[in-house]
């Protein structure tokens, strides 16, 4: 129910108003009048004045104001709500909504204009088209209480608009005297002028398209740099300049780095420049746009993704034709996909690699060897002389000697060819060159388990390449020479492709091998809003090699896909090239989403209900005679009137900031006058507020920036500082004010958040916390004990870790057996904000 801009959305709750006669009846009417029985001792009190008087009837004033209050909470009930008339001619309206992922960044402003609209056409009873451009229901005119109901279903889709399928959908639909509206997510996916053409046939049409400012931001390809990694992203709308953040996230949904973006006046493109170690950069899964909420602004990047470290074992035998060198072709093999490190085990052990390479020539039976597979580590290594002549333990099949293995390895007169990959290898769907021959090998003994552990055979079924788990990590063999002395294998193509199939099982576990078939099945999808999500019913798989063909719909929606142990991304986002701004068409109002959103006057309502109900109380005293004589009616009416009116403001102005503080525990952050960082310190105590909510006692409110020299410091418990490496030396007032700070108590916790630079080798001291600390009265550190309170908050705690783990935590030594423990300076590198951020759903 509509009275202008007054919308009722429960209009039953105003039957209640037809409830005031019989209240002003009930108000009204009074008890009767009492029987007179003449008692003469009584004349002695006539003349005795009463202190107090009841009257038979409730005064006039007091009746119309409890009949206001009760119609006030009718009113109420009725969930009133306000809103701008949208001035349009009373015709039916044919309103497309754009819901592909263009549209969602957006959605919120699309859907509440698209609702004012509607809304409009209700009140003139006109009959609205609703048309999704992502949808292929018929576009037909329905009541618009329809038509909302269906709007109010609809959310967008990670996938691009049918213009040109919305252009035969309105081929049936008589649009001569209608309204034409076109919401539109800001960009043309190739048919934009079709559509616009033919909802020219209606009486009017308008285009309305975010502003610039608004328009959506598209993720482009993400490459790795030398500091990490760059993302870039694109902008179909180039007006003005715009600023932007990027966020990567790991696989479990946690933010590893975030890194500003920045378009220049007229650029389409921007880059973020993420700077992180290879262990960090490996993590990556995501990589996606602060805010956009649009599968388009995300990249999901797959076990493709990434250079695992790996190490090379050498020989020790040092030769001067790089041919002649059997680690020559590996190490070509794997240049450009993977982190090549050749050295001796012992030093390759300290880089934490994820893959060990062992040629024949390098052969060894260092413990450290079994250890690093057994923790996890994956080992490939080559067959050769050496293993022919003598076994050993680290093989992932029993090898045959004797018989027709002379001294080990068998020659084959006539070189044998490889046999097609199944579908349980890694290496299934590689094309088998007919050139790529072996004449030696060594063979394994032959056996149900030998069959199990196969991944690669030759087309007489003897295998060429075996596998088998060991502890938590994997052996690798290949049955042939790392070079082409027994198989010309190390000079094909198909080398290659075998070896970066191995690249990613180093990151899965031994039982993550399982066959699927030659289908990629999806194992998690994008939603309209670029959020991963569980496959919906209807979600079909994509067969092998077809990727590049398959088309982004309903079945096959954008996300992960997996084949056993592999994961291909299939983005949102594949030909940025054929998209176009909407704003380049005719008849567009750019940043034309101006519907007011709809104000509730409920609460409002209820609230003013409530302080007149409590007046109501007041006032009864009063007529009642129970409040002293001097307090007449029309100056309690004034008193109480502007109390309620003025109070609620004496007391906002007299809450401040301080004071609402000090009624609870918040934890405080030092404005470093760095955007970037002071966002992630916010949130990353946000993050530490939030679990400790989850997992103690204590209930922390929302934390807080803090500027040295004003912020009463004292009401905080904890101050994280994250100390640049410009950072000034701190004024006389801002020293005096930290050091009481901690002479009272409190913790400040300096973070440097450099620990990449130390592990880079740059392990000079900080300037900038040499700076800060320079007039401090900080004590001699020590790095945390074995026992000390903090290595048994919540978990038994070995290593402190931020964005690194490397970096060592340092408190003051003073304080270690006072306090409780608690140091009043801490002091770390690893970056600790970073790792503690959640975002505003608190993940």
């Amino acid at each position: 129910m509509s009275f202008g801009p007054l919308t009722f959305l429960a209009p039953l709750g105003l039957l209640g108003l037809l409830l005031l006669p019989l209240i002003f009846w009930l108000l009204k009417a009074t008890p009767p009048s009492p029987k007179s029985v003449a008692f003469p001792p009584l004349r002695i009190l006539a003349d005795v004045i009463s202190d107090e008087e009841t009257p038979d009837k409730t005064p006039p004033w007091l009746l119309l104001f409890r009949l206001g209050l009760i119609a006030l909470l009718a009113v109420a009930l009725a969930r009133p709500i306000l809103q701008r008339n949208i001035a349009v001619d009373a015709r039916p309206l044919v309103l497309v909504v754009d819901n592909g992922y263009g549209a969602a960044s957006n959605w919120t402003q699309i859907t509440r204009e698209a609702e004012g609209r509607i809304a409009e056409a209700r009140r003139q009873n006109m009959d609205v088209a609703l048309a999704f451009t992502r949808d292929d229901a018929e576009v037909k005119f329905t009541p618009a209480g329809m038509a909302l109901d269906a709007l109010k279903s609809a959310s967008p889709l990670p996938l691009g608009a049918l213009h040109k399928d919305m252009v035969t959908r309105l081929e049936g639909l008589d649009m001569s005297g209608a309204e034409a509206l076109w919401l539109s997510g800001g960009i043309d996916y190739g048919e934009g002028q079709a559509l616009a053409t033919a909802l020219a046939g209606a009486k009017s049409l308008k285009i309305i398209a975010p502003h610039s400012g608004q328009s959506p931001i598209i993720a482009g390809a993400a490459r790795e740099s030398e500091q990490g990694l760059s993302a870039q992203f694109l902008r179909l709308d180039t007006d003005g300049a715009r600023e932007a953040e990027a966020i990567a996230y790991g696989a479990d949904g946690r933010v590893i780095a975030r890194a500003p973006l920045s378009f220049a006046g007229g650029d389409n493109s921007a880059n973020a420049q993420f700077e992180l170690p290879a262990t960090l950069r490996n993590r990556v899964s995501r990589i996606s746009l602060q805010g956009a909420r649009s599968a388009a602004a995300v990249t999901l990047l797959d076990d493709s993704w990434g250079r695992p470290v790996v190490g090379i074992i050498a020989s020790g035998e040092r030769n001067s034709q790089p041919l002649l060198d059997d680690l020559y072709y590996v190490e070509n093999a794997l240049g450009g996909n993977a982190g090549i490190y050749k050295a001796p085990l012992a030093e390759l052990l300290t880089l934490g690699p994820s893959i060990l390479i062992m040629s024949d020539s390098a052969r060894t039976e260092d413990k450290a060897l079994t250890e690093f597979v057994e923790a996890g580590g994956m080992l490939i290594r080559f067959a050769g002389p050496k293993l022919a002549a003598r076994t050993d333990e680290l093989l992932p099949v029993e090898l045959r000697f004797g018989g027709r293995a002379m001294g080990g390895a068998l020659t084959w007169e006539d070189p044998q060819n490889l046999d097609i990959f199944d579908d349980k290898s890694p290496f299934y769907g590689l094309a088998i060159p007919d050139d790529v021959t072996v004449t030696q090998q060594v063979m394994a003994q032959p056996g149900g388990e030998t069959d199990n552990r196969t991944w690669a055979r030759l087309t007489d079924g003897s295998p060429i390449v075996t596998a088998a788990a060991r502890g938590q990590g994997r052996i690798v063999l290949f049955h042939v020479t790392s070079d082409p002395q027994w198989s010309n294998l190390a000079v094909s193509g198909l080398y290659v492709d075998m070896l970066k199939r191995l690249l990613p099982l180093a990151r899965q576990t031994p039982s993550a091998i399982v066959s699927q078939g030659g289908s990629w099945a999806p194992q998690s999808v994008l939603s309209g809003f670029g959020r991963l999500t569980s496959p919906p019913a209807g979600a079909q798989s994509i067969v092998d090699g077809g990727f590049a063909s398959a088309v982004r719909d309903e079945q096959h929606l954008p996300g992960l896909y997996r084949q056993g142990a592999r994961l291909t991304a299939f983005n949102a986002v594949y030909n940025s090239a054929a998209l176009r701004p909407i704003s380049a068409l005719q008849n567009v109002t750019r940043g034309g989403y101006s519907a007011k959103s709809k104000r509730s006057l409920t609460g409002a309502l209820l609230a003013i209900g409530l302080g007149l109900l409590g007046l109501d109380a007041l006032f009864a005293l009063l007529v009642s005679g129970r409040l002293k004589r001097a307090f007449t009616g029309k100056a309690a009416l004034s008193v109480l009137i502007a109390g309620f009116i003025f109070l609620p403001q004496i007391s906002d102005a007299q809450s401040s900031d301080l004071e609402r503080d000090t009624l609870g525990i918040h934890l405080a952050y030092v404005i470093t006058g760095n955007s970037r960082i002071d966002r992630m310190s916010e949130a990353g105590l946000r993050g530490v507020t939030y679990e400790l909510t989850k997992r103690t006692t204590v209930e922390p409110l929302e934390p807080r920036g803090v500027e040295i020299e004003t912020a009463p410091l004292s009401i905080y418990p904890l101050l994280y500082w994250p100390v640049t490496r410009d950072a000034p030396e701190l004024s006389k007032a801002q020293s005096e004010a930290v050091n009481r700070y901690m002479a009272a108590g409190g913790t400040v916790f300096f973070d440097t958040q450099d620990e990449g630079n130390r592990i880079e080798g740059s392990g000079a001291r900080h300037p900038g916390l040499a700076r800060i600390s320079k007039s401090l009265d900080i004590p001699p550190l020590t790095t945390v004990p074995d026992d000390h309170v903090l290595t048994k908050s919540f978990f038994l705690l070995s290593k402190f870790v931020g964005r690194w783990e490397s970096g060592a935590l340092y408190i003051d030594a003073s304080n270690i057996a006072a306090r409780d423990g608690v140091a009043s300076v801490i002091v770390g590198s690893n970056d600790f904000a970073s790792a503690w951020a959640v975002d505003a759903d608190n993940s």
